[in-house]
């Protein structure tokens, strides 16, 4: 079991001056890198480093690029911030203060929830710094999360983000009074993230949906219903009413399904290539609503044509580096009146080194930097005013990082491949 709780605060600074006295810890300590398929390689190679630099060094660095810093790692919510404000003092109030947004509860049976519950009832001030509220469940019974939405209604007065991981929600856990609870303890959560869920049915998801009024966000990775959802109209939400601002999908064919049959209002959608030909109702029925699609892998993006998105602003593809003739070819079938940038993330084979990506480029089809230079620069898209080609590329130590290619190197790279687009000062 791992759950932490930290005390209120408004005031880096003070928090930094009060000592420990504050804190409210319950389970042992304990340091669990834990490698889950969406971890960023990035934050936790970052979070080992920060954690062996000398503070003489880092003393001679800004105040505030170490705060950007601590801020990405902290955003991974599976990293002790406590341990990482040990190195030293200049370090410690921001992680300290980071650590206070979040309660996370892992591995945990009952008992000690009520221990953790009885906790946090007796230092009411303390919920509320609290914005994000993990569970992770390791399997176990999904009946803790109403035993802690009964005792906590209406103490978690700034939760923003509800995240449920690694369960099995069974039939009759979670009756309609308890999911009343839940609406009063979690009725300010605007995000709902689902990793490694089965639901029995889409009504109980549906039901879980909805004990959510604010919710504008969901994020589910590996989620599925075990009846499936193969009747329209399952869940009772009126045709169109549930309108999301983001939707993110990966390994979920049934929440696709689901939010396609009561016509979800999207604005902004990131899936994976894969599924966008077996989801074009989706994208049909959000077609007015959408303004920005993001789609990772696009090497397996089938013959679609996203033209009924007559009101996309934003297009993101996130892809290996050799697949941006893939782009083009997508691009080329498309004509989007509204379209304002188009963005392409792009990932090299290697560690990122000017020759290895020079090679990289080198090998792309000849038909594929034509046409999308002819494709972005001409009438296809009226309204385009940015296109941006990002490389990610990722050093395991500040050795490798001197070889990867400068960003001069990589403008000039694409400048020569794109020239029109280049002459019209639209590549970024």
């Amino acid at each position: 079991m791992n759950a932490t709780l930290a005390c209120n605060t408004y005031n880096a600074h003070s928090v930094a001056d009060g000592g420990e006295e504050g804190d409210v810890t319950t389970g042992r300590a304990e340091w669990n890198v834990r490698r889950l398929c969406w971890d960023a390689s990035i934050a936790e190679r970052t979070f080992s480093q920060l954690c062996d630099i000398c503070p003489v060094v880092s003393s001679r660095l800004p105040t505030e690029l170490w705060d950007h810093i601590i801020d990405f790692i902290a955003d991974d919510d599976i990293y002790d911030m406590r341990r990482l404000g040990q190195v030293c003092h200049g370090w410690h109030a921001q992680c300290r203060f980071r650590s206070y947004e979040r309660l996370r509860m892992r591995r945990m049976d009952k008992k000690e929830m009520y221990h953790l519950m009885s906790t946090l009832c007796k230092h009411p001030e303390q919920c509320g710094a609290v914005e994000t509220v993990l569970f992770d469940f390791e399997l176990r019974s999904i009946g803790l999360l109403g035993s802690f939405a009964v005792r906590m209604v209406q103490k978690l007065p700034r939760v923003e983000s509800l995240k449920l991981w690694h369960c099995t929600w069974e039939t009759g856990q979670l009756h309609a009074q308890v999911l009343l609870h839940v609406t009063l303890t979690f009725g300010s959560v605007t995000k709902l993230e689902l990793f490694n869920v089965t639901f029995p049915s889409a009504v109980v998801f549906g039901r879980l949906l909805r004990a959510l009024p604010r919710l504008a966000s969901l994020k589910c990775w590996y989620v599925q219903f075990k009846k499936g959802c193969h009747v329209e109209g399952v869940v009772r939400v009126p045709l169109g009413s549930l309108q999301l601002d983001v939707v993110d999908l990966y390994d979920s064919d049934d929440v696709f399904d689901l939010l396609a049959s009561i016509g979800v209002h999207l604005r902004h959608l990131i899936c994976h290539g894969h599924h966008l030909r077996k989801h074009s109702k989706l994208l049909a029925l959000s077609a007015k609503s959408l303004l920005s699609l993001e789609v990772r892998d696009i090497h397996e993006v089938p013959s679609i044509d996203l033209t009924p998105a007559l009101n996309l602003r934003v297009l993101s593809f996130n892809n290996d580096l050799e697949d941006i003739a893939k782009a083009a070819s997508l691009l080329s079938r498309t004509s989007l009146p509204k379209l304002a940038e188009v963005i392409i993330k792009s990932r090299p084979a290697t560690r990122g080194r000017l020759v290895s990506v020079q090679d990289t480029l080198n090998s792309i089809d000849d038909c594929g930097f034509p046409r999308m230079d002819r494709i972005l620069s001409g009438r296809q898209f009226p309204a385009l005013r940015k296109v941006t080609l990002l490389l990610r590329c990722f050093a395991e130590d500040s050795s490798e990082a001197m070889d990867v290619i400068s960003e001069a190197s990589w403008r000039t790279l694409l400048s020569s491949r794109l020239p029109a687009l280049h002459a019209s000062g639209r590549l970024l």
